[in-house]
Parts: structure tokens; sequence; C-alpha cells
């Protein structure tokens, strides 16, 4: 594991903390959006800062168009804490999950506003008087939300974008002489969302971050512009025909005729940064002598018009060409020129360099490159800063990869500029993003914003030479045509729409050929690409072979996998640890990436490096056996007025696996194997040594001995722990005699107090017998030890898993996979562990895993990997939960597990512990009757009796020729249960989300619940999409009296889904 050191951080001894890390360098390095070289013609004021805020308290009882006609605000009561901008009001609220990162940046921000809908935003401004005569724009970067703009009262500029920028000419609006009131209202865009059945959101929303988030959170500038100047210029370079092309849009806002000619200098940019782990992502730069021009032409404007025009110069090799090697920039600096005297000056960085797609290959300057890369989720503030792109960008050159692809949403600028400054290709992505489920498809205005999204995108970034690509969309053909499962014209729509964002790439970008869509596979578009997402060695074959350049944009089970997934590829270690999980992972990722080789793909990613291939780092947390507290984190000066870029209060533990110099106390990166893995595989061109299973190793301890007298004590009056081995096939003897081949067995939960009781128990002991003491409690403790050789102290240590540790003929050929009920109930497990003095003497035979595997299962992707750690490190009472020890002659067994839960989740363990245990079973083992055969049919069913209030019955139903026949007067349904493997309901939690489909014929309507939920009301129909939770799920479905008949048959659209469900009757 490699191990980054860093420079500088400072300890700062308060009274209240013995250390507080402070960072004392700028969160957001920044520059200004002018430039030097086009001084004095334009200048800007930053507007940043300490703004006003008015929550609207009542935002979601307004309709539609209240929200869209807000009234300025008369007298307001201004909150007495302003938000910081660009930062989003709400922001402490992102990504907040029990046992994840700590994602309070803004501690200041009172927390009703993490609840607050909408609002007003309010500063002044003032404007120098030299700058009477020139244009003033103001410039948003970004906002979230529904969005207009008041300049003095009046309506200035509206938007409902949340990524890109806007901006609007407000020289008319503005007082020269004293202070202007700037007012920005928002309302939280989700706001005018429309539920239904093919989505809800209208606006484009990207994934987490960007439907999260209100208010303006990146800058706000005063842009100061002459009267007529170059609105924006279009840097075409053509290498294979030694061309440059400059397409600029001049604009003539003054009242006169204007006759002008423009042109540039080129000259080479020259990154001046230090090399430092703080100095490295700041932006210095300067520009050293011309070395060509572009050839001056004359223009003739009208009042109030603007024209575009072209000019194309030859390098003739005097431009040094751009690549990931070598990232050589340069500077177009247009002017503007009437007569002798300049008007304008526009500065414009850019790479002399092509991509091209050629058939099936890709090209960067005539040569063939193949792209290795990774993509992730925006997570907010610990992104917004260059720092964290210099990080990634960094562990991703070591890692030897040379692309990202910006995932989901528009990324800020500052990406783009560290990935040209440092050569790394980068596919751009619109927030076109539908993995959630959430787009509105059949609604026209969501199609309109999302056209208007790709366009802002495009026109925003096309001059970055590290650019190399636009993908357009990220899985909107499966969730329409799979999930939604949309008519036929829906599907239709959104082809044609995906078919219209290749025009439109095609008709704002000359100098690109690939357009790709992430995942948008199975259905015919005009993609001239094929970028497929968690297919195997079949899938790859099938996407090289359509004739077009092919690539895997996402794969691997680096997010979802399970351990019981991964231990496909390394059996019991993936139960033990996030370290063994990800061991797993790191070998599949290997196979998946030959695969990718053995097909020759030019794009090759697994989903993800950054995020899943290294550690959560706990910034500001010296004692990571506690949870983060308010006073642990990294911490930043004090806040600057006016200055570019974000400056947040503070970075929680956990937040970020990248450390760009935070914390010195903290690498830079800490990888899991995955990153290893992904490495080695990048670095080599063929493909590389997959890595090997281990074999399992069997603890085959003889068994010593067979009881054939078995005794139970138990102090419960209801006696169910007495039922629940005879479940299993237990018959215990009546009389109190002993010998060596006596099992005594202890209701651990109830056990007597009497003397005769705990003499029995010593007897057995002496004898030569077996004692088991099977579950335990706070409240039995006492008791317990009455009947132990040694002291114990019964801990509170809840678990949904165990590990095994040592051998012992109660656990032969039982292992981690069998101790893993993490993915089988929502309940612990058991609830206690044992410590105390009898320890010393024990074998530990389980232990409750020392890692939470709830905290990952079916968690957000945010949220998952930082708990799953978190539950590892930090401090918790001893896990021992099954021990045996010698006990006199005999021998001693305690298990703390409570024996109904452990019963409930499989029978089968305990009864196979007893069995490795030496007890002959002369009863029946009942075991657990299967709900539906591997048809799918229904076949046996609990009965709800009706008679009794519609309490389920311990009623067992059986179907004659698949059909179920409740006639009885007393039913009025049934019930059963369904474990599936994954969520149906939840499209993020897993990729290729099979859907499954219940039939039910009836004689007359029924009415189905799934999970004590409402699913519907039919007859002779199908439920279309069963959302089956991961684990197990309770059906019930209801009749009217009468003669009722039912036949239930699930099929799902994965027949190999429908193998792996299972089900039973009864959830005892």
């Amino acid at each position: 594991m490699k191990i980054f050191k860093l420079l500088t951080f400072v300890l700062l001894a308060t009274s209240a903390q013995a250390q507080k890390i402070t960072f004392t360098h700028e969160f957001a390095p920044s520059e200004h959006y002018t430039k030097s070289s086009e001084q004095p013609y334009r200048d800007d004021i930053c507007l940043n800062g300490s703004w006003k805020f008015l929550p609207i308290e009542n935002a979601t009882a307004l309709t539609k168009e209240q929200l869209q006609q807000p009234s300025v605000p008369q007298n307001p009561q201004w909150e007495t804490t302003p938000v910081k901008v660009p930062s989003p009001w709400n922001v402490n609220s992102f990504a907040k999950e029990e046992g994840g990162g700590d994602f309070i940046t803004y501690p200041s921000y009172p927390q009703k506003w993490n609840d607050t809908r909408a609002g007003w935003l309010m500063r002044s401004f003032s404007v120098k008087k030299q700058w009477k005569g020139k244009r003033l724009i103001l410039h948003f970067d970004a906002v979230a939300g529904y969005t207009q703009v008041f300049v003095n009262g009046k309506k200035a500029a509206q938007n409902y974008e949340v990524f890109l920028p806007f901006e609007a000419d407000i020289t008319d609006l503005v007082k020269q002489d004293g202070e202007n009131e700037l007012m920005v209202y928002v309302a939280d865009a989700d706001l005018f969302n429309q539920p239904g059945k093919y989505g809800n959101r209208l606006y484009i929303g990207g994934s987490f971050w960007g439907q999260h988030i209100n208010g303006i959170w990146q800058d706000v500038y005063l842009l100061v512009k002459p009267e007529v100047y170059v609105k924006n210029a279009y840097i075409k370079p053509f290498v294979d025909k030694d061309l440059l092309q400059v397409s600029a849009v001049i604009k003539n806002n003054s009242a006169k005729n204007q006759s002008i000619n423009i042109g540039g200098d080129i000259s080479p940019w020259i990154n001046v940064a230090g090399k430092s782990t703080e100095e490295a992502p700041e932006p210095k730069w300067k520009l050293n002598n011309v070395v060509l021009q572009v050839p001056r032409q004359n223009l003739a404007l009208k009042p109030g018009e603007e024209k575009t025009v072209t000019i194309a110069v030859s390098p003739k090799q005097k431009l040094k060409l751009w690549s990931n090697d070598d990232p050589a920039l340069y500077a177009l600096v247009l002017n503007i020129k009437k007569g002798k005297d300049t008007l304008d000056k526009q500065y414009n960085r850019f790479g002399w360099r092509e991509f091209k797609v050629v058939g099936n290959k890709f090209y960067l300057n005539g040569n063939r490159v193949i792209l290795n890369g990774d993509s992730w989720h925006f997570m907010g503030v610990p992104q917004m800063t260059r720092r964290y792109a210099w990080a990634w960008y960094s562990m991703l050159k070591d890692a030897h990869a040379n692309a990202v692809r910006l995932h989901a949403q528009p990324y800020p600028s500052f990406y783009l500029d560290m990935a040209d400054e440092m050569g790394m290709f980068v596919l751009d992505e619109t927030g076109l993003w539908a993995s959630d489920g959430g787009p509105k498809e059949d609604a026209e205005e969501y199609w309109t914003n999302a056209a208007d999204h790709l366009r802002r995108l495009i026109l925003r970034d096309r001059n970055h030479p590290s650019v190399f690509g636009w993908s357009v969309c990220n899985e909107n053909i499966p969730v329409t045509a799979y999930v939604h499962q949309s008519p036929e014209n829906l599907v239709k729509k959104q082809l044609d729409e995906i078919n219209n964002w290749v025009d439109i790439a095609k008709q704002l970008d000359s100098t690109r050929n690939w357009i790709s869509g992430d995942g948008e596979t199975g259905k015919p578009t005009n993609l001239p690409l094929i970028i497929g997402h968690y297919g195997d060695e079949y899938a790859y074959k099938e996407w090289s072979s359509q004739g077009k350049l092919w690539g895997v944009g996402e794969c691997g089970m680096a997010y979802y996998g399970t351990p019981k997934q991964t231990s496909a590829y390394n059996d019991n270690r993936s139960y033990q640890s996030q370290q063994g999980r990800m061991e797993g992972v790191a070998a599949e990722a290997t196979r998946l990436v030959n695969g990718m080789k053995k097909y020759d793909a030019s794009y090759r990613s697994v989903f993800n490096i950054v995020w899943y291939g290294l550690k959560p780092l706990p910034f500001g947390l010296k004692d990571t056996t506690k949870a983060p507290s308010p006073a642990s984190g990294v911490f930043f000066a004090a806040f600057r007025e006016n200055q570019p870029g974000m400056q947040p209060e503070r970075l929680g533990p956990y937040t970020s696996t990248l450390n760009p110099g935070y914390d010195a106390s903290l690498p830079v990166y800490e990888t899991w194997p995955l990153f290893d893995a992904i490495k080695k595989s990048f670095a080599a061109k063929d493909s590389v040594a997959e890595i090997p299973k281990p074999e399992v190793a069997f603890n085959n301890d003889p068994v010593s001995s067979k009881y054939n007298n078995l005794l139970f004590l138990s102090a419960d009056p209801s006696g169910k722990m007495d039922s629940l081995f005879k479940n299993l096939g237990l018959n215990f003897s009546a009389g109190t005699s002993v010998n060596k081949n006596t099992l005594l067995i202890i209701d651990g939960m109830y056990p007597p107090v009497d003397d005769a009781s705990v003499s029995l128990c010593k007897a057995v002991a002496q004898n030569g017998g077996t004692v088991f003491i099977a579950g335990a409690n706070a409240s039995s403790n006492n008791v317990i030890n009455k009947y132990l050789p040694y002291s114990a102290t019964i801990v509170n240590r809840s678990a949904t898993s165990f590990t095994t540790n040592a051998n012992d003929a109660a656990i032969t050929n039982l292992h981690n996979s069998d101790f893993y009920f993490s993915e089988l109930t929502n309940e612990s497990i058991s609830k206690y562990a044992i410590d105390g003095d009898i320890i010393q003497h024990s074998k530990v035979l389980l232990t409750a895993s020392n890692t939470n595997w709830k905290m990952w299962n079916n968690k957000p992707e945010y949220s998952k990997t930082v708990s799953v750690v978190r539950s590892e490190r930090e401090s918790k009472e001893a896990g021992n939960s099954f021990i045996s020890l010698p006990y006199n002659n005999g021998s001693l067994y305690f298990l703390s597990v409570n024996p109904f839960n452990l019963y409930n989740a499989s029978p089968n363990i305990l009864y196979k512990m007893l069995l490795n245990m030496g007890v002959e079973f002369t009863g029946h083992f009942t075991g657990r009757m299967p709900a539906i055969n591997t048809a799918g049919l229904l076949q046996n069913a609990m009965l709800i009796d009706s008679a009794n209030g519609g309490k389920n019955s311990e009623k067992i139903i059986t179907a004659t020729n698949d059909v179920l026949n409740f006639s009885a007067a007393n039913n009025s349904g049934l019930h059963f249960w369904l474990y599936s493997p994954r969520s149906l309901s939840n499209l993020l939690v897993e990729p290729d989300m099979p859907v499954l489909n219940m039939n039910i014929k009836a004689d007359q309507e029924t009415t189905v619940f799934l999970n004590n939920s409402l699913l519907g009301a039919k007859s002779f129909n199908q439920f279309n999409g069963v959302p089956l939770e991961k684990g197990w799920n309770h059906i019930v479905i209801k009749t009217k009296s009468g003669d009722n008949k039912i036949g239930v048959r699930f099929e799902s659209s994965d027949r190999s889904f429908l193998r792996k469900l299972e089900s039973k009757v009864s959830n005892r």
C-alpha cells in the first residue's frame, strides 16, 4: 500500500480541545473571471460573500403558479445568519445518513435551513465611475433551483438549470451612483415535480448532489465589458489539416454603426504553480511571447447587432501538440480594433490537438489511444475545489489511468481546467442521469429542458483540450424499457430524444466525433459508439461485434456486491471484513479488465477507483475508535468577502477518499485491493494473471461421543425453547439420570434458579457429559453464572453475522458463509455476547462480526463504504458469541445468540451444530416449508382467519393442480414469505435490475399487500414490477368471503433470478 506524505498543517491548541486542525491555505484556490490580458478593457466584481437570507416557510403549500410568480419582499425580516455564497443553504443535510461521513460543512447555518424549500438571497453592490458607458453583465456559474433574479426590484433573469452558467445584461437596471440591490429568488426544483408512473422530475437534476441542493453554489460575478465586445469564441483545432479555426461572436451594444476589425495573438500558456501538494493545484501561470497570430478580419455591425466571424490560420509546426504526457497549452487573446484604437480583448485557453474516432478505434493526433478510465458521482463540498481534481487525477495517473468520465452531471469547470493542465482525458457527461427512475418520460417539458441542458454544456466546455467526447446521457434506455416498462410510444420517444441529442452534439461541435451514452445498450439508436454497463465477457463479445468503437463505462461489484456475492471469488475471506470483501471485488475486476482487453475495448473502466478503490479518510479524527464530533474534522480560515471559490467552514471526517494537504497525519490516499488490481491491469498491455480463489479449509474435528440422553432445563412457563428444539427433532428424557452420553440443554434466556437444576448441571459435567447453554440476556446473567465454572458477563452486542474462529466439533464444516445472516433478516440475530473471566479458559468458536454488514447492504452509495468502515473501527463490546471449554470431566458450550432468531434465519444451522456435537435425533426435523416451487407457482401458504379478526392462523393450505382452495367460511386470504437476493425497488442498489411479475387468477377481486403496504386490488390480472426488498418479504393476499380459489404464478424478465428466490409459509 502506498503512503504519500504531505507537507504542512497547523495544530491549534485551545482550552476546549487538545487539537484542532486548521488548513491555512485557500480551500478552493481560484482566479477572477477577468484575466490580466483582458484588462483594462474588461473588469469584474466577484459577488461571492455574505448574502442575507429570507426563508419561505410554507413553500410546499404554494401552487406551481405561485412559485413561479414571486413578489419581491417588502421590509423583509432577514435571518441573523448570512449565507456564505457560494454554498447551498441546505448544504449540511447532504448525504446525511446514520453512520456515514460527516458532511456538516457550514456549522454556523441553522438546522431549520435543511428543510427550507424556497427563499430569497440578497446583497448590494456599487459600480466604479470608470465603468460608465460599459456593459454590466451579471454572471452566475450555477444556481440550484428555479431561479429569478432582481436588480433594484426589477426582474433581470430567470433560470431552471442546476449546473450551468447563465447571464443577464443589467446595464439599464443599475444605478451608477450609490448602492444597488441584487435579490435572487430560489425555489427547490423538486417543488415542480409531477409524480407519475413514468418518472416525476421535470428539471435536469443529475444524481445525489444536484437533486438535493438549493441556492447559489458556484461563483457570482458582475462582469464589465465594452459596448463592442467578443461575446464568445469557439476554437477548432484540425491537426490533420494543419488548420486552426476561430469562430467568434461579436456583439455591438452601442447605438452606432461600428466598422471594426478583429484578430488575435497566440502565446504559450506556462504553469508556474509550485510542486508541493498544497501549491500544485493553485492557478498560477504566465504567457510567453507570441508564437502565432490570427489574421485580422474587417467587420461591420449595426446597433444591437451580433455577428459570427470565422478566422483560420495554419500553425505550420509553431504550436506544440497537447497530449496526456505533455499537455502543452496556449492562450488566444482576441482583440477588436477600430482604427488604431483597441476596443476589447478576450482571453481563451486551448490545446493544439485532435481527437478522432476512425472505424472502431480512437486516436489522438493520429496515434491510437486506449482509454483507461474512472468515474464517480459528485459529492458536494469536498469536491468543490481544484485541490480535489488535482488529487483525483494524480491518483489516476498513479494507477496508469488516463481518462475520467465526469459522471451524472456537469462538474464545475475547474475540473476541466485541471484536466487541461495535467493531461487527463475527459468524457464530459450531462446530468441526463435516469438510474433513479426520476426523469419524467411522458412530459414534453422534461425533454425541452434536456435538450437545452446539453446545448449549454457543450457551449461551456467545447474549448477544453482535455474533453475528448460527449456522454449525452446515462442509463436512460434501461430504465424506460426495462424498469418502468414504459409503453412503446414512450420507449420510441426516449430513443428519438437520444437521436436528437446526437444531432445537437454534432451541430455544436465539429471537432469531436465521440458521442456516446453510458449504459445505453439494448435498443437501436444513432449513437455512433457503444458504451456498455455491467456486462460480462458474453456482453463484451456482443458489444464488440457491432462494428463500432466500443467500451465499458461501468462494471464490477464494488458499489453493490455483498459478501455473499464477492465470496464467489475468495470464499470465506469476503465475510471477514471490508478488506476481505474488497479482495473479492479486486479479483472480479482483474477478470473483467482481461475481458475488455480480449475484445479490444477502446474505453475500459471499473466502477470505480476514486471512491471504492480508496479508503475514506478520517479528517481531523485522531481516535477512530470514536464517532466524529463537531470538534473533529479540518477547519479553514476566516471567511473572506468577494473572493472566488467556495469557502467552507469545515470538512468532516470520512467525507472524501482524497486528502490534498488538509490533514498531514493522513496520506493523500490509502488503497483497497481494488486499486492495486486495477493499477496492475491498466499497466499491462495484455491480460494479467487472475487472482486465484483460495481453497476452503474444512474443520473436521472428530465427534468424541454420541448423545443418547438429552435433558432440558428451562424456567419459561410458555415452553417456547422446548418447542424449538422439538421442531429440530430432539426428544428429551423425562428423568434426571446422567452419564457420559448426556447432553443437558439449558434455556439461557430463562435459566432455572433452583439448586436442584444447578446440581444437575454439575452432575452432567462430573460424569463426562456436555452442558449446552442456549441463549442469554442481561437479566439472566446472574443465574447463568451459577451454572458456569468461571464467571461470565453478558454484554450488549448486536449482530447479524458471525465469523468462525477455532476448530471444534460443533462447527465442523460450517464457515463464515453459514453464519452470515445480514441478507436474510433486518433484525439482529443476537443482541448479546459473552465476556469476563470465562473467555480466558475457553475456545471462542463464533464471534459477532467486527463488520456490521447491515451498514453496507441496501445503503446509499454515498454512505455505505464509510458506514461499514466505521462499524469496524469504532469501539464496541466483546463479540464472543459461541464458546466451548472443559467443565470438570465433561465439556460446556455457551451460545449467546438468540436460538429463536437463529432458527428463523436458518433452521438448518442450529440443526447442523447439534448434529456435529453428536446429538442423536429421534424426532422429525420439520425445517422450512417452501411456498413456491421452482416454476414460480404458489404451492403452500398460511391462511388468514377472518373469524379471528383477520389474524394469521397456523393452518397451512397446499395447492391442488396449482390452485389453492380456501373456501371455508372463516378463511379470508392467505400469506407467505419471499426472499429476494436483491432489491427490486431501489435502482441504485445494484445494476441490471430484473422485473418480477405476479399473476393472480382468482374467482373474485383480490387485494395484495407487500410488507404491510397495499400493492393493488385486481382480479384475473397481473401485478407488474413487484417491488421486493432485499431479504424476506411478506405477501398477503386477501379476498372477500365466498368460494375462494386462487392460483398464483411469479414470472421474471430474468429466468435465473426466479431460481434465486427463496420462500417459506411462515416467519417462525
